[in-house]
């Protein structure tokens, strides 16, 4: 009956000490972490879009949720391509922010299947990617063939950037931001970590000497 107490009681601070280290949260769901809206799927206006071809990139800043770090596990983009012209994949990347720009590339996500239909499609990232809440990021939408549309956020205002033929990045300012939602979870800090590991001990030896 002891041990069944001190299990317990383990359990409980295991739970308190990951509340406390995820913001609130026992069991950290996976969330917007960012995006045009904070919505998951993005909306988007079905005439308002961006085109991207293989001269043409198109980037947004953004930043991401406070009490991060996040770790990022999946992206969401409303696109679609032309009746007759090829365009059914697409890459959009993660870049870190570089004085106002995009630069050095962090993450990069594949969309393929992409129709004639505007709709919101996802995809997975293969490694994990984390991302802080004190930094600014850029996400770049490029393709390697053909056409793709890539729709705007619902009403959602705020920077812009495309380059022509990998040039400079070039500026616009308070037009409409591609719909786009990364998803992901919260990081526990290594200190709340710590604190963790250190309860569980401390309830073990406890229940070592009963």
């Amino acid at each position: 009956m002891m041990v069944s107490r001190n299990v317990l009681q383990l359990i409980a601070v295991v739970m308190l000490v990951a509340r406390v280290a995820l913001g609130g949260q026992v069991d950290p769901a996976t969330v917007v972490v960012a995006g045009s809206s904070l919505e998951a799927p993005p909306p988007y206006w079905e005439d308002s879009f961006w085109g991207i071809n293989q001269s043409i990139d198109r980037a947004f800043p953004f930043d991401v949720l406070p009490l991060g770090p996040y770790q990022v596990t999946e992206l969401q983009v409303p696109v679609f391509h032309y009746a007759g012209l090829a365009g059914s994949s697409a890459d959009f990347s993660i870049h870190l922010d570089d004085a106002g720009a995009p630069e050095t590339q962090i993450a990069l996500f594949q969309i393929s299947g992409i129709s004639t239909t505007q709709t919101v499609l996802s995809t997975s990232l293969p490694v994990s990617l984390l991302l802080s809440s004190d930094q600014r990021y850029w996400i770049v939408g490029s393709t390697s063939s053909g056409q793709v549309n890539w729709n705007l956020g619902d009403g959602v205002f705020g920077e812009a950037a495309f380059r022509v033929n990998g040039e400079a990045w070039q500026f616009n300012d308070n037009t409409n931001v591609s719909g786009f939602a990364l998803l992901g979870s919260p990081v526990p800090e290594p200190s709340s970590l710590l604190l963790l590991g250190l309860a569980g001990l401390m309830l073990y030896r406890r229940h070592r000497k009963i």
